[in-house]
């Protein structure tokens, strides 16, 4: 039987460790090893789950690793997949858990098919915001073009967490986190969907996302969070020039698709920054001869066309009718593209 990696960095997590972890030796896929990253937390983290390993009968499944100094989720994360001896790897961030058959609903059709991975739903605990589904069928998605489209149609999400994958797909192409950034997820999960020929979608709830004062997403936007989604743009920028095989229009439609959504959130959260992610959207234009974009990122790109001030005027207001319609259809309760 395949064995499944379960990654945890730990940092800073003392009121959740203890639930995380029983949720990962818990897990009802019997062929699991448990790897934490001790990423130098300062809390008592560390204590809590090594009190939880000592009386555990998986506690022989456990492997700790510990960093000489604090070097952020994205390392702590690589330093998992390095020492990974699972055929699959899977990544559960220490301040959430798993239902007891998350691995085995992820793993089973995984393995069946031969997937470079498969994805579930989630269920966001704490907040008044309701559980995500997705919007895929259950099934099999073959072909990278219709694995890139889906993405492009935010049918699936682009958090690392609760996407189970394989250790020699991450390997042979490279797909590491790029350290020192925010939204890391962003850039790892636009290379997964651009390499991956096939994924698995399941409809069940395999992981429980919790909502809490000091996560990321609640703490709004600040001006490093901006220059990581510029950063982020100029890496894809070079990531597609640099590759052939990824000079294809689906490829292209994602890439401007995440410039829109970056300048959405820049629109909504940081008003008066909107210039500066444009200038950044701009700058990391991509020209594929002979290859044009779907037909509302082709809108968006006529901006390139026009001289700069014109052409960020062009691109701020289009964005902004696409949000003002995007609310519309919420509503009115039209869903679908």
């Amino acid at each position: 039987m395949e064995k499944v990696s379960i990654i945890i960095p730990v940092y800073k997590v003392e009121p959740y460790i203890e639930r995380c972890l029983l949720s990962a030796l818990g897990q009802s896929y019997p062929n699991i090893e448990v790897i934490l990253i001790d990423d130098c937390s300062p809390d008592r983290s560390m204590a809590i789950a090594a009190n939880c390993i000592g009386s555990h009968p998986r506690k022989d499944a456990v492997k700790i690793i510990s960093h000489n100094h604090n070097m952020g989720l994205s390392c702590a994360r690589n330093t998992g997949i390095n020492a990974a001896t699972g055929d699959y790897v899977y990544f559960l961030d220490s301040d959430d858990f798993l239902p007891v058959d998350a691995i085995n609903l992820l793993a089973s059709p995984a393995i069946k098919n031969d997937a470079d991975f498969s994805i579930g739903n989630y269920q966001i605990i704490g907040g008044n915001r309701c559980p995500t589904q997705l919007t895929l069928p259950t099934g099999i998605i073959s072909g990278n073009k219709n694995i890139i489209k889906l993405l492009y149609h935010e049918q699936w999400y682009v958090m690392a967490w609760n996407k189970l994958i394989k250790t020699d797909f991450i390997k042979q192409h490279n797909l590491y986190f790029e350290p020192g950034i925010i939204h890391e997820d962003d850039l790892w999960t636009f290379k997964v969907a651009t390499k991956a020929r096939t994924m698995c979608t399941i409809n069940e709830t395999t992981y429980c996302y919790e909502l809490h004062q000091g996560a990321i997403t609640g703490n709004g936007m600040t001006q490093r969070h901006l220059d990581c989604r510029k950063a982020i743009i100029g890496m894809l920028h070079r990531y597609i020039n640099a590759d052939p095989s990824l000079h294809t229009r689906e490829t292209l439609s994602l890439f401007e698709h995440y410039k829109m959504l970056y300048m959405r959130v820049v629109h909504i959260h940081l008003p008066g920054k909107e210039q500066e992610m444009y200038d950044a959207i701009r700058a990391n234009r991509l020209k594929l001869p002979g290859i044009k974009p779907y037909l509302p990122e082709r809108l968006l790109s006529f901006n390139y066309r026009l001289p700069h001030r014109l052409g960020y005027l062009y691109y701020k207001y289009a964005v902004w009718l696409n949000y003002k319609f995007l609310c519309l259809k919420i509503k009115l309760g039209i869903t679908g593209k």
